[in-house]
């Protein structure tokens, strides 16, 4: 049993990333995560009702059937809620029964969850995080010391899953259908509440995109229909929803008509933030002013409640918000603690974290790596891989996919080689009809690769020629998963090549150079993501200049056990050696074919201080100003400040199309401080995102999982 702290994986550092990058990060992970990974459903799953049914249909009362209270610790499992989701797992449900104690233990279709995702809520609740499995209907049994209690066919993994699940009642959400295996052909259709949804894009076998149609407040089903008629409906999959996204925050409920409605929400525990202040725009003497009830809300109301405006909320231990000139009647505002908050903030009898002890498991995959020859029973030689000349030798090496491509914690896989694994492979020794590995992997539903080729013994580098990939391929926590066979046949012989067009000049610091990877996504199981033995990627060029296309080698035809892959490129205009900012980035997904070019538009220019200049005071107006490199305007600006203490000072949304957003003074308000005395960071994103209205943002917003493009910069004031 491995515990989370031995699932650390080594990722390449970004050099120079600014604090106020960090803080972003580590707050924004609140309440967006690693979505690509599978965020848990429930922000904050609500207590369990006092009055529940048991197993026979009756009433009972806290979990005593006769409502008694008489100690009742019979073990057992009465439902799952929801009783169904995504076979990639990472969603969260409520097991509800009898007899559940601190220690219990939960398996879905036979795989353990996380005990560290097993929450304990009474002895008739349990929330866990689900594992990924095989589509279809499974059982999922509670163990509570000596007692097992299961309940047959309780919980039923989708054999595809949306993304987001939830969004506007007008309809034109981005989406995006994952699934495991063939799960889309061309000539599908899809349906949201019997309404096709429009621009379906099939991208591959195992992802495809369209924008949802409009619908009515509630969840409603997804139905995947085949040319040939058959269907796959998935009930209640996604939720349309009128105001602002209930789960995610942001702006919605249609135009201003003289009355806004603000709801302010912790994003550590998702409960109401009563005492908040709020204000309609900078004017402290308006009458759009005051705080939260207890339940986190303010509505104000006018005649002048029209057209764009800006609201600002700020509460004391908190980073301050804003949504700058847009046109939407609820205003769902998420605060974030400050990150190094001073003794004030902490609230006597804080809760201590949860004891040790129930920690996160790996899992092992193993096999073995098969060459095709003459001998059918048995080991074959590595005869499409080139005898090595003195001082290189034969070998290759064994990896699974990665949930996504980025260098965030949650993305970068564990160390393939802990616990006893190794994915490093020789000719010798010998399995029954390969060459055996063993590696530590993720809890998930993936893919298992392998590179084989030749190795410099002095230098370490290596150059691979040939490769094997074994798809659908699915452990839960603690489990191993054996007799995985990888043929090695995919050659690697082709080249991709990659040209940026229509590149944004660079500011006064820079982007100077640029960066290009190319990762092959396979859908639900993931992303390959091709590594050196020392970790560094293969699948990345990087070049002084743009003028000829980036030439990517050794890439496999998307045939075969590829066959339904396709490349995702990202694509960067950075600044030094260590690919710093000022950036700009495009993402290029769904590519096809190899031995051809992939040209690379729609850039965004990087945002450029005007005020304050760079390391000047901060403006006596109190309003942030920027330009572009760039000839077009983003969907978006994000601008985020850290104060001189270090914490989270400000976040604000801002349209694509303004370059300036105030920070007004709210120091004459009790008890909200302004930003800390002393050198003040602020950061400024410009982002693209496929469907995009500023009146509808959320949170979710923030994840780079749904941008197609970005540009950043990083800069320094003084306050």
């Amino acid at each position: 049993m491995m515990r989370g702290d031995e699932m650390t994986a080594a990722r390449r550092p970004r050099m120079g990333l600014p604090r106020v990058a960090l803080a972003f990060l580590a707050n924004a992970a609140l309440v967006v995560g690693c979505g690509e990974c599978g965020d848990p459903e429930l922000l904050n799953p609500p207590p369990s009702p006092t009055v529940r049914t048991d197993d026979a249909g009756t009433d009972s009362f806290m979990g005593f059937p006769d409502g008694s209270g008489i100690g009742v610790d019979r073990l057992t499992v009465s439902r799952v809620t929801p009783n169904h989701g995504p076979f990639v797992g990472g969603n969260s449900a409520i097991v509800r029964g009898t007899g559940f104690t601190e220690e219990s233990f939960v398996t879905v279709g036979g795989r353990l969850v996380q005990p560290a995702d097993t929450d304990f809520r009474s002895p008739n609740q349990l929330v866990v995080v689900m594992p990924a499995g095989e589509p279809g209907v499974v059982d999922v049994t509670v163990e509570a010391g000596d007692q097992s209690a299961t309940l047959p066919d309780a919980y039923t993994y989708d054999s595809f899953y949306v993304e987001p699940n939830r969004g506007s009642t007008g309809g034109g959400t981005f989406v995006t259908l994952i699934g495991m295996g063939e799960a889309f052909l061309e000539g599908d259709s899809v349906t949201f509440d019997g309404a096709e949804c429009t621009e379906l894009d099939i991208i591959s076998t195992g992802r495809a995109t369209c924008l949802t149609p409009p619908g009515v407040i509630g969840a409603v089903d997804v139905t995947l229909t085949h040319d040939d008629g058959s269907s796959i409906t998935l009930e209640e999959a996604y939720e349309y929803y009128n105001s602002s996204d209930p789960f995610n925050g942001g702006l919605g409920g249609g135009p201003l008509a003289g009355t806004m409605n603000v709801t302010v929400l912790n994003a550590l525990t998702g409960g109401p933030v009563p005492g908040a202040f709020a204000i309609i725009g900078e004017d402290l003497e308006t009458e759009h002013q005051g705080l939260t009830g207890l339940m986190g809300q303010i509505a104000f109301s006018g005649p002048d409640i029209i057209g764009d405006l800006t609201v600002h909320v700020a509460m004391d231990c908190f980073e301050k918000t804003s949504f700058v000139s847009f046109d939407a009647q609820d205003v769902t505002v998420i605060l974030y603690p400050w990150n190094n908050p001073p003794p004030r903030c902490i609230p006597p009898g804080e809760p201590m974290p949860p004891p040790t002890g129930r920690g996160v498991q790996g899992a092992f995959v193993g096999g073995e790596l098969v060459w095709q020859g003459p001998n059918e029973m048995g080991p074959n030689p590595w005869v499409n891989v080139p005898e090595g000349r003195p001082g290189w030798e034969r070998v290759a090496y064994v990896y699974a996919t990665q949930p996504c491509a980025g260098d965030s914690f949650s993305c970068i896989n564990p160390d393939p080689n802990l616990g006893g694994g190794n994915n490093r492979v020789l000719e010798t020794p010998l399995g029954v009809r390969g060459y055996p590995f063993r590696i530590f992997v993720r809890p998930a539903a993936f893919a298992v690769y392998a590179l084989a080729g030749l190795e410099n013994q002095v230098t370490g580098e290596f150059l691979p020629y040939v490769m094997g990939v074994a798809r659908n391929v699915l452990a839960g926590p603690g489990e191993e998963v054996g007799a995985i066979e990888l043929l090695m046949n995919i050659p690697l012989d082709h080249y991709l090549d990659v040209r940026p067009e229509g590149i944004p000049g660079p500011g006064t610091r820079g982007p100077d150079r640029f960066l290009a990877r190319a990762d092959i996504d396979l859908g639900g199981e993931g992303l390959i993501v091709r590594r050196t033995p020392t970790g560094e990627p293969i699948d990345e060029v990087n070049a002084r200049s743009a003028e000829r296309a980036f030439r990517f080698f050794a890439q496999p035809a998307l045939l075969g056990a590829l066959s339904d892959g396709r490349v995702r490129i990202e694509t960067s205009f950075v600044t030094g050696d260590f690919g710093a900012d000022p950036s700009s980035h495009v993402r290029t997904t769904g590519v096809r074919e190899v031995d051809s070019e992939v040209v690379v538009g729609g850039w965004l220019g990087v945002p450029v201080a005007t005020a304050p200049a760079f390391g000047q005071p901060i403006p006596a107006d109190r309003i942030l100003r920027w330009e572009n490199t760039g000839d077009r305007d983003p969907d978006l600006h994000l601008v985020l400040m850290v104060g001189g203490d270090n914490n989270a000072a400000w976040r604000q949304f801002v349209p694509g199309h303004v370059y300036e957003s105030p920070i007004p003074d709210l120091s004459s308000i009790p008890d909200i401080p302004d930003i800390a005395d002393g050198f003040v960071t602020w950061v400024v994103y410009a982002i693209d995102i496929p469907g995009f209205d500023f009146n509808t943002v959320d949170y979710g917003d923030q994840a780079q999982r749904r941008w197609s493009a970005w540009a950043i910069d990083v800069f320094t004031a003084r306050q």
